[in-house]
């Protein structure tokens, strides 16, 4: 029986003169009465009660009759009832003296006070949480004069609820529609809603974009009764589409200049991206090098193989996938310059190409096109630039030359080796003291003829060497080979042509077998140590580190030096023929330039590479890879670094000699 409440007549004390009724007459005017009553006798018992107590309590008549009245009551009232009992309104009824008590059911009254208070709370909350809201939230009625104004419209607009409460909206916020108001209006009419782009003015006169949602609230008559409107500031993404606009202009134009400046070169050249060296960009002349148009994104491999292009070296032999220079920047980041490749064409036709592919920093890659606009996503893929140089000219002019250096060093070989073994001859017959004495110039005169007749004989091995490449008649003896004693066996020996170097070979292993041409790869590492000798004027220490380089199946050999180094401007041209750095020049060092041509020429015959890290005035490092082979003799058993003696100064003389000081064969 909660929210039921007796409420007492008490307006008459119990010396006030009670009423005389019967009970007869009584009982039809409790039934008239809205609340319920109850008639209790001066002991406290319930004597009578009309009909409405009987719905209000669910006790039928009979049953009430002769209980306490204690009964319809909460526990809670008992003590205050039994207190005040005598001073309840006094009834004589059939000339006995009782009260009359009166309860009136409040449940619903409780009930609506609660969904009331509930209300109330609701819209509180609603008006705390459109104040927090960062859109500006405004409300209008059907004329546009504003209701309701939030704190986002304040911060939005500058202006305060209290100066904006009761003004027309469009005339507040001059507001620039993008339709005319009156289509805006009509809309709202007819669909109850509308959304779209309106520039309104902040109170200090700046433009506002916005996106605005409104809706037209209706009465119960369905006449327009007031119109929500709320709106996001949008101004600052606007701003930024139209400054991404301008530079997506401005990078469309100058790609489209990029374009012609690359479709006006007479070199294809390219740009790849990702593992199989998919087609990013190509100029013109890509496709009269090709005999091909290379699509867009297209793998370098699939486009090969649809148009019938087969890749051949410079001795006119197939190159593997994995030797294209292309691959190897992509794929292992390996700068390539100045690889001779032969391409030939769908046509039939065949094309000397001079090759650099030089890796570019790595770059976040959208799934479309570069010339797409829409980007969906993207990955970071490695990025190479690749040069296409048609050398045919020059291959016909070189071949002119190599013929003829190939006469003259053939010619030069007889007369060479007569004069060589002449002045050997004397100079040993006169130290055995055979013969008329040589006075000390004339020793001196023999030596100098000595030494320059084996400068001689190795420029003309060397020349012979190139001419033999270029017309591939370079004949190579393969063999198994322990790298390991072929690499300290050239250090030890170079180590006795100078006391200002210090040669160390570093290894763990003691064996590293590869099928190659020893001799040939003696001439490369004479020349490579060699090198890393007299680029080091100033003496200093020269590292050769062996190792195996198991995920490549391939050993690894490295010289470092601490010389002159290279200049970054001729990094792409110091593998080519006849090439000198310009620093070398300066410090005298003599050499012909054609000793890093031939050794790359003779690595890369035997499955190798060869490439170079330099820094001018901090030193050089070459780095060598053949592939290894399976051997009973390879392991990898710890073997010590190896530093080798400097050479006595009593074995020290000048020349380009491998057994003598400071300048070993020149490169």
């Amino acid at each position: 029986m909660s929210d039921v409440q007796e409420s007492q007549n008490t307006s008459a004390s119990s010396s006030s003169v009670p009423a005389h009724v019967s009970s007869t007459n009584v009982l039809p005017f409790l039934d008239i009465s809205p609340d319920a009553l109850v008639i209790v006798n001066q002991a406290g018992a319930i004597v009578m009660v009309n009909g409405q107590t009987e719905a209000v309590f669910g006790y039928p008549r009979e049953e009430l009759q002769g209980q306490q009245l204690e009964l319809l009551l909460p526990q809670r009232f008992h003590k205050v009832h039994t207190t005040h009992r005598d001073h309840y309104y006094p009834l004589l009824l059939d000339g006995v003296l009782h009260v009359v008590g009166a309860i009136r059911d409040v449940t619903e009254q409780r009930v609506a006070e609660r969904e009331r208070l509930q209300q109330l709370q609701y819209i509180r909350l609603q008006t705390e949480l459109i104040n927090l809201a960062r859109d500006a939230i405004l409300v209008r009625d059907p004329a546009s004069r504003v209701i309701s104004w939030n704190q986002g419209a304040e911060e939005l607009y500058g202006w305060t609820a209290q100066e904006a409460q009761g003004r027309i909206t469009h005339s507040l916020l001059k507001t620039h529609f993008p339709v005319s108001r009156s289509a805006v209006d009509a809309h709202l009419e007819q669909e109850g809603y509308w959304e779209g782009e309106l520039t309104h003015t902040h109170k200090d006169g700046s433009s506002v974009i916005l996106e605005s949602r409104q809706v037209l609230f209706r009465d119960e008559e369905e006449h327009p009764a007031a119109i929500l409107e709320i709106d996001r500031d949008i101004t600052r993404r606007r701003q930024l589409e139209q400054t991404e606009r301008v530079v997506h202009a401005e990078t469309a134009e100058r790609l489209s200049f990029l374009q012609q400046v690359l479709d006006a070169l007479p070199s294809g050249v390219y740009l790849v991206y990702g593992p199989d060296a998919r087609l990013m960009l190509a100029n013109r002349a890509a496709i009269s090098v090709w005999g091909a148009e290379w699509q867009a994104d297209q793998p370098m491999l699939e486009f090969l193989t649809t148009n019938g292009i087969v890749l051949f070296d410079e001795q006119g032999h197939p190159l593997a996938p994995d030797q294209y220079a292309t691959l190897r920047a992509v794929q292992r980041g390996e700068t390539v310059l100045q690889k001779q490749e032969l391409i030939h064409r769908p046509g039939g036709s065949s094309l000397p190409v001079l090759v650099n592919a030089v890796p570019l920093p790595s770059q976040r890659r959208s799934s479309a096109p570069l010339q797409e606009t829409e980007q969906q996503g993207s990955t970071l893929e490695a990025i190479a630039l690749i040069v296409h140089q048609d050398v045919t000219a020059l291959k016909e002019a070189e071949y002119l030359k190599d013929e003829f250096l190939g006469i003259v060093a053939h010619e030069l070989r007889t007369p060479l080796a007569a004069l060589k073994g002449f002045a050997d001859m004397l100079l040993v017959q006169t130290a055995r003291k055979r013969g008329q004495a040589l006075s000390a110039w004339q020793q001196e005169a023999l030596q100098e003829i000595e030494l320059a007749t084996s400068r001689l004989v190795d420029l003309t091995e060397e020349l012979l060497d190139l001419t033999r490449l270029q017309a591939g008649r370079l004949l190579l003896q393969r063999t198994p080979t322990n790298m390991i004693p072929l690499v300290q066996r050239v250090a030890t020996m170079l180590q006795q042509t100078t006391t200002w170097h210090q040669l160390e070979v570093r290894t763990t292993h003691s064996s590293l077998v590869a099928n190659i041409d020893p001799g040939r790869i003696e001439q490369v590492l004479t020349n490579l140590i060699g090198n890393a000798i007299k680029y080091s004027p100033q003496g200093g220490t020269v590292t050769i580190t062996v190792l195996e380089e198991t995920s490549a199946q391939a050993i690894g050999i490295s010289v470092q030096d601490s010389g002159i180094g290279i200049p970054k401007h001729q990094h792409a041209l110091i593998f080519g023929r006849f090439m000198r750095a310009d620093n070398a020049l300066a410090w005298g060092i003599s050499g012909t330039g054609l000793g890093l041509y031939i050794c790359r020429e003779l690595v890369e015959q035997l499955g190798g590479h060869l490439w170079f890290e330099s820094e001018e005035g901090a030193g050089s490092t070459f780095f060598l890879t053949l592939p290894i082979i399976d051997h009973p003799e390879n392991n990898e058993q710890d073997h010590p670094s190896i530093r080798l003696p400097p050479s006595m100064p009593e074995n020290h003389s000048t020349g380009s000699n491998p057994g003598r000081q400071g300048t070993p064969p020149a490169l």
